[in-house]
C-alpha cells in the first residue's frame, strides 16, 4: 500500500488533523485573551477611548462608577489628566515588551481578534433587549446621549468600570467570602456570587439616580448574569468590550 492510499485510509485522516489544529489554535486563542498581560492590553484601548474621550464629551458621560476621572481632572488639571492616561499606558505597554518581548507580539495581535468577538456576543445582546423593549413598548422618550461621541464614551466607560466593579473584584470577593466564611462549595458559592453581583449591577444604576422600574431591574440583573458568564468562560478583556458594544448597540437604538 503506497504512502498517500495509507494516509487516506487512516481512521481520522487528514479532517481529524485539520480539526485538531483548530481546536488547537482556538485554545491557545482562548488561554491568551484570559491570561493578564493579554486582558491588560486588549483592554487598554478601551481605557484610552473613555478616559480621554471624556475630555471632549458631555459631563454626564462620565460612569456613575467613576470615582477617580474627576478626581485627577481637578488635581492635575487637563494636561496631566492626559499625561496619567498616556503615561499608565506606556507603563502597561513598557512592561509587556521588556519583561515578556517573546509574547509581546502575540498578544496585540489579540486586540483585533477580541474586539470582533465581543461586538458579535454585544450587538447579539442588545439586539435582543431592544427588541424586548419594543414588545414592551418602552422605547418611548429616553434621557440618552444625543452625540455619537457622548455615546461612544459612556458605552467605553460602562464596560470598562462596571465590569471591573462588578465582575473583576465583587464577583470573585464574594465567591472568596462564602467559600472561605461559609464554607459553601466552589459552585454553589460562584452561583451565589454570580446572582448577586447581577443584582448589585442591576441596582447600581437605579441607585445612581435612573427611575425604578420593575423591566429595567429585572433585564440589567438578566445582562449582568450574561456578562459574569462571559468574564467566567472568557475573561475580563472580552466581557469588557461586550458589555461596551453591547451599550453602544442599545444607546444607539433607543434615539
Amino acid at each position: 500500500m503506497s504512502a498517500s492510499t495509507h494516509a487516506i485510509g487512516t481512521k481520522g485522516g487528514p479532517s481529524r488533523v485539520v480539526g485538531g489544529t483548530f481546536m488547537t489554535r482556538l485554545k491557545a486563542y482562548h488561554e491568551a485573551t484570559r491570561a493578564p498581560l493579554g486582558a491588560a492590553l486588549t483592554v487598554l484601548p478601551l481605557a484610552l477611548i473613555y478616559g480621554l474621550g471624556l475630555l471632549a464629551a458631555a459631563p454626564e458621560a462620565r460612569s456613575g462608577v467613576d470615582v477617580v476621572s474627576g478626581f485627577l481632572l481637578e488635581r492635575f488639571g487637563v494636561d496631566g489628566y492626559v499625561g496619567v492616561h498616556l503615561g499608565i499606558a506606556a507603563i502597561v505597554i513598557g512592561y509587556a515588551c521588556w519583561y515578556h518581548r517573546k509574547a509581546i507580539g502575540k498578544h496585540l495581535l489579540l486586540t483585533a481578534p477580541v474586539i470582533l468577538e465581543a461586538t458579535l456576543y454585544g450587538l447579539l445582546i442588545g439586539s435582543l433587549i431592544l427588541q424586548i423593549m419594543e414588545e414592551q413598548h418602552l422605547l418611548g422618550p429616553i434621557m440618552v446621549p444625543s452625540e455619537l461621541l457622548d455615546k461612544v464614551v459612556v458605552a467605553a466607560g460602562a464596560g470598562l468600570h462596571e465590569e471591573l466593579l462588578f465582575r473583576l473584584l465583587l464577583m470573585p470577593g464574594v465567591a472568596w467570602l462564602m467559600i472561605r466564611g461559609l464554607a459553601m462549595p466552589k459552585p454553589m458559592a460562584w452561583g451565589v456570587a454570580i446572582v448577586l453581583s447581577s443584582l448589585a449591577f442591576a441596582g447600581a444604576h437605579h441607585l445612581a439616580g435612573e427611575p425604578y422600574t420593575t423591566f429595567a431591574f429585572a433585564y440589567r440583573s438578566l445582562a449582568g448574569v450574561v456578562f459574569a458568564s462571559l468574564y467566567l468562560t472568557r475573561g475580563f478583556a472580552v466581557a469588557a468590550w461586550t458589555h461596551a458594544a453591547y451599550d453602544l448597540h442599545v444607546l444607539c437604538g433607543m434615539t
